[in-house]
């Protein structure tokens, strides 16, 4: 009878403690804040991200999406983490500090002051280390890297929740549909290099004949030249490089001209609409006070030039000529009646050739 009391008393305890048990566990569920982030979560949602330009040229645009205590930094951080994920690439989510006192315009885009608590994220392309602003979805330059002081990192959505023990600061999926489209703009593919200049080119055109000119003809070899130049400006990052347009052309050995313009223009990226783009340019172009006497219906050729840098900025060039078909190197002499046959500087005829 004591046997069986005993062997009571033990399945009483065991029940209890199974029941225990259950309860700690139910609680923890229920107190766990990650059951708040949608399952699933991670997932592909584009091509993979391998280089800094593709990175650039792939982040969406947030710079006016900011709302706080709504949709704020640590939201941002966390949204620009899901969808580096889901472009392949290994990102973190930082917290710190912020410490930037003065606003700073680098590379067309203003980084404004901020001191306090932030949340930020760093991404890994490669081996190479980006830190991207969260609220304007930017990549920070080196330069400003030291106004970001972390002392915390994340290596997903779960370790970030799991560390604050709440999923609240992070929520961007109550914003933002998770298996929606993004309602931000998200950057657009350019066209390759001679796609850029033949649209560039055409709404010049198109701009031409709304102001009662003709059309220029397109030509490929002065075209040729202000790529090259476009690449020179590339290169130097954007820095002036002072050539005028007769000698780019000469340096290519285009000498059938006898007025010659250039006008270039850099415009960063990304670009999130394509047409808004082209028609930006035009208008950079028509308010820039270049100079130049010549007036629009003197030039007859053209050809524009387009390269773009690491980081996504695109430079143009576009040269205009008026044509001539005498006087220039190798040519025939220029003749008038009651005038000496003449050539174009610097060359001279010899037997009724340029040279």
């Amino acid at each position: 009878m004591a046997d069986g009391g005993v062997d009571l008393g033990v399945k009483w305890i065991a029940a209890f403690s199974s029941l225990i048990l259950l309860v700690i566990a139910v609680f923890q569920v229920a107190v766990d804040p990650s059951r708040e982030i949608p399952d699933p979560y991670y997932r592909a949602i584009g091509p993979n991200i391998t280089s800094e330009a593709e990175l650039r040229q792939s982040l969406p645009h947030l710079e006016d999406a900011y709302q706080e205590n709504y949709f704020d930094c640590s939201e941002m951080a966390a949204l620009i983490e899901w969808y580096l994920e889901g472009h392949g690439v290994d990102t973190k989510i930082v917290t710190g500090e912020h410490n930037q006192p003065h606003n700073v315009l680098v590379g067309g885009f203003e980084y404004k002051n901020s001191t306090g608590d932030h949340a930020w994220v760093v991404s890994n392309i490669s081996g190479r280390i980006f830190l991207i602003e969260p609220t304007m979805a930017r990549i920070v330059p080196e330069s400003l890297e030291r106004y970001y002081i972390p002392d915390g990192s994340y290596r997903d959505i779960y370790d970030v929740v799991d560390s604050s023990r709440c999923a609240t600061e992070y929520d961007w999926w109550t914003v933002v549909e998770i298996d929606s489209p993004l309602p931000f703009p998200t950057p657009v593919r350019l066209p390759p290099v001679s796609g850029l200049e033949s649209d560039l080119f055409d709404l010049v055109n198109q701009e031409r004949k709304k102001d009662g000119f003709s059309t220029l003809t397109w030509n490929d070899e002065i075209a040729g030249a202000a790529r090259a130049h476009s690449n020179d400006l590339a290169s130097a990052g954007g820095d002036d490089i002072e050539h005028a347009p007769a000698d780019i052309l000469r340096d290519k050995d285009i000498y059938y001209f006898d007025i010659t313009v250039s006008r270039t223009l850099s415009m960063p990226g990304p670009v999130y609409n394509y047409e808004e783009f082209l028609k930006n340019c035009i208008d950079a172009w028509d308010n820039d006070e270049t100079g130049q006497q010549i007036t629009e219906p003197d030039f007859d050729e053209s050809g524009v030039g387009a390269a773009v840098d690491p980081a996504g900025t695109v430079y143009f060039t576009q040269i205009s000529i008026r044509r001539i078909h005498c006087g220039y190197k190798n040519a025939p002499c220029c003749t008038e009646q009651g005038y000496y046959p003449w050539c174009y500087k610097p060359w001279e005829c010899n037997r009724g050739i340029c040279k």
